[in-house]
C-alpha cells in the first residue's frame, strides 16, 4: 500500500508536556536491584508523566528487539506481510537461538523475537520506506545509516525510553499514520498476558552476543490497557547480572504493580 508521509516535528524530549498533573519522579532504587537503568510511564487517565532517573530517560540507545514494533507495523502497510500469519521458511542457517531454526510467520518471529525473519521484511521493503516512515513517526533518531538488515540491531538507529513512551501512547490511541489493520494486528501481537479487564501488551529487547548469551543492555516496552485509559511505559536496564529483555519485563511489572497500575502477577 502507498501511504504519503508527512513529516512533522515532534517535541519528543518533552513526551509528558501534556494538560494535567506535573510530572512525578519516583524512587524504583529497590526494583532494579544492581540494575542500572531508566524507567518512564505516562498514564493518560491522569495525564501524568512517571520517571525514575529522568536525565537517564532522555538517552537514547539501540531500541534493539522492541524495534520489531514498528518493523511490523510498516511491513504490513508495505504490503510485504499479509498478516499475523504470514509465513517465510526457514533458510537452514543454524542460530544461537533454537527457536529461530524453523519456519516462521509474523506471529512467531514476533514472541521468539527471531531476528532472521525481520532482517528478511526488511530486505523486501527496502530502505527507503524506513529513511521516511521513521522521521514522519518521530522514532528516536530516525538513523538507518547503518544498513538495511542492521541499522536498529545495536547500530545506527537509537531511543530514549520517553521516546519510546511517547510512540507508545500514539500507538495505543490510534494516532500513528499506520492502517486501522496494520495497528490492531500489531497490537494483538503485542499482547502478553490478561487480568481482569486490564491486558498487558509489550515487548522485549536484548543488546549482546547471542552466541555467548552474554548481555549488556535489556528493554521492555509496551502498553496497559485498561478501562480507565491506556499506560505506555518503557524500561531499559544496563550492569548487573545479564541485563536482558527478560529480566526488564520482570522488573516493570514489579514497578507496574507498586504502582498500582497492574493487579496481581505475571501469567
Amino acid at each position: 500500500m502507498h501511504r504519503t508521509w508527512l513529516v512533522i516535528p515532534l517535541l519528543l524530549s518533552a513526551v509528558c508536556a501534556f494538560a494535567g498533573p506535573p510530572d512525578r519522579e519516583v524512587d524504583l532504587s529497590a526494583e532494579f536491584g544492581a540494575f542500572s537503568g531508566a524507567f518512564a510511564l505516562y498514564d493518560s487517565a491522569r495525564g501524568e508523566c512517571v520517571r525514575y532517573r529522568p536525565a537517564e530517560c532522555k538517552v537514547r540507545t539501540s531500541p534493539c528487539s522492541t524495534f520489531k514494533i514498528p518493523n511490523a507495523l510498516i511491513a504490513l502497510d508495505a504490503g510485504v506481510a499479509s498478516g499475523p500469519d504470514f509465513p517465510l521458511p526457514w533458510d537452514g542457517v543454524k542460530r544461537a537461538v533454537e527457536a529461530w531454526n524453523r519456519d516462521q510467520t509474523l506471529r512467531s518471529a514476533f514472541s521468539a523475537s527471531c531476528v532472521w525473519y525481520f532482517q528478511e521484511l526488511a530486505r523486501r521493503v527496502g530502505l527507503e520506506p524506513y529513511a521516511r516512515i521513521l522521521p514522519a513517526i518521530g522514532y528516536g533518531n530516525a538513523d538507518v545509516s547503518g544498513g538495511l538488515t542492521r541499522f536498529w540491531l545495536e547500530s545506527s538507529l537509537a531511543i530514549s525510553p520517553d521516546e519510546q513512551v511517547e510512540f507508545l501512547r500514539r500507538l495505543g490511541a490510534r494516532q500513528l499514520p499506520f492502517s486501522e489493520r496494520s495497528t490492531e494486528t500489531v497490537l494483538e501481537l503485542m499482547r502478553l498476558s490478561e487480568v481482569g479487564d486490564v491486558v498487558l501488551r509489550g515487548k522485549t529487547g536484548t543488546a549482546g552476543d547471542s552466541a555467548t548469551g552474554v548481555n549488556t543492555m535489556g528493554w521492555f516496552v509496551g502498553i496497559l490497557s485498561r478501562p480507565s485509559g491506556d499506560v505506555s511505559f518503557a524500561t531499559r536496564i544496563t550492569g548487573g547480572k545479564d541485563p536482558s529483555g527478560r529480566a526488564a519485563r520482570a522488573i516493570t511489572e514489579a514497578i507496574l504493580a507498586k504502582l498500582g497500575f497492574l493487579p496481581g502477577a505475571r501469567n
